[in-house]
């Protein structure tokens, strides 16, 4: 799994679930740094990313590249304070509204057979 997600405890957080179920994760903090991270490794099976990010990319932008250059990766978006429009809807596979309470079970509709 990799996260993008600039707020840094927050990111530690989810790191720290998701590692305790036995994901193996990558963390960045911004979506330029995701899209760098993909560019050296295309074996994920999944991005979580929040929409608002510091930087030239928001987590939309990232869902976006994603879905368009790594197919085979599912793609989570999670926001406290976007909502998703119909035109955003093809971007991601899942859309998690923060707080999020259960991280595990959320991600288990995307999750299946990933043990990664």
């Amino acid at each position: 799994m990799l996260i993008a997600e600039d707020e840094i405890l927050i990111r530690l957080d989810i790191a720290d679930t998701l590692r305790e179920q036995g994901w193996e994760v990558v963390e960045t903090g911004t979506a330029g740094d995701a899209l760098a991270v993909l560019a050296r490794d295309q074996q994920f099976e999944m991005v979580l990313t929040d929409v608002h990010m510091p930087g030239a990319y928001t987590g939309l932008d990232l869902a976006r590249m994603v879905k368009r250059s790594y197919r085979h990766i599912k793609v989570a978006v999670m926001s406290g304070q976007h909502r998703p429009t119909d035109d955003d809807r093809h971007l991601f596979d899942l859309f998690l509204q923060k707080p999020v309470l259960d991280l595990v079970s959320a991600l288990s509709p995307l999750a299946g057979n990933i043990d990664d």
